[in-house]
């Protein structure tokens, strides 16, 4: 049984969906929590599982190709956000929904090295990413509606290695992405997407819940 108010909690805080973030820091700081003050994160917390993880990662991936890298992307996060801000600008679903990584990315290449994926925690990946669905699927409407058909231009984007959501392995998340951008004549800065995920040199959304 899933204690059902801790779940709530650590999905909100990790699909990015906080909207009380007000700090930017840089990549280049010592890796830090984006979310340092969420209450899930107190010692003993636990999410109890009914089926060991190879059971639930063994059904997550039934039917999926294993893919052996990210397929597509880009080779830098500012690359990233740059044909990010395009496919926004454009009004084009299509072209991010290629920017986000896939189910058969996320049951191979992220979720094993997932906080989520170990103990106390051993949480069901199909729960985990119908939350990241969710918050996408959310973010992109509300996305589309404020800056859909507009020109934007990228002037800098700041990160943050998340090293509480994956720690160490060939996958890396980049969180609280803030992206100054021009629109119009107008400069504004917010966070539009979610985590960044790295791996082999390449970079892929991993969610577009965003601030507004």
């Amino acid at each position: 049984m899933i204690r059902a108010t801790a779940l709530a909690l650590a999905l909100a805080a990790l699909t990015g969906c906080s909207r009380t973030e007000k700090k930017a820091d840089t990549a280049a700081q010592p890796a830090v929590s984006a979310d340092t003050a969420r209450p899930w994160r107190k010692p003993g917390d636990k999410i109890d599982s009914i089926l060991p993880m190879a059971e639930y990662l063994r059904r997550f991936r039934e039917g999926l190709i294993e893919p052996k890298q990210l397929t597509g992307g880009e080779p830098t996060r500012e690359a990233l956000a740059r044909k990010f801000l395009a496919a926004v600008s454009a009004q084009d679903t299509t072209a991010l929904g290629h920017l986000l990584i896939s189910r058969a990315e996320f049951a191979w290449l992220v979720f094993p090295a997932h906080v989520y994926s170990r103990p106390p925690y051993e949480l069901d990946p199909a729960i985990f990413w119908l939350q990241i669905q969710a918050g996408s699927q959310k973010g992109l409407t509300r996305l589309l509606k404020r800056l859909g058909g507009q020109p934007l231009t990228l002037l800098l984007m700041r990160c943050q290695r998340d090293t509480l959501q994956v720690k160490a392995g060939p996958a890396q998340l980049w969180s609280d992405c803030r992206m100054r951008y021009r629109r119009g004549a107008e400069e504004e800065s917010h966070r539009l997407f979610g985590s960044i995920v790295e791996r082999d040199g390449r970079f892929k959304l991993f969610s577009l819940a965003n601030d507004f």
